[in-house]
């Protein structure tokens, strides 16, 4: 009936969603990041002065928000298969619950 579970696989569900309400503070906390990278792409996002020095930054720019991009999609990645690892965890624990429910 079901997979055998090893040791480090026995997790509570309620376990699950505070490690997945941490990485939901996480991911907003770098796509924050990711659009205010996004904002200083533009050439005049830093006046007139900024103007003269966007071409040399530019790369560099790109690189970092480039980095920040693959963090969020990472991020977002991790919390959706963590999000989906509890609601099978709590299925597969409810329908567990129910199997030895004592019928009134």
């Amino acid at each position: 009936m079901g997979q055998p579970q090893g040791p480090g696989f026995q997790v509570d569900p309620a376990v699950l969603q505070a490690h997945r309400d941490k990485l939901d503070g996480l991911t907003g906390r770098i796509n924050t990041a990711l659009a205010a990278a996004g904002q200083t792409m533009h050439p005049e996002a830093f006046g007139l002065v900024g103007i003269t020095l966007a071409a040399a930054f530019a790369v560099g720019q790109s690189v970092a928000e480039d980095a920040v991009r693959a963090a969020a999609e990472a991020a977002d990645d991790h919390a959706d298969r963590v999000g989906t690892w509890q609601q099978r965890k709590e299925i597969t624990e409810d329908e567990y619950k129910n199997l030895f429910k004592v019928q009134d």
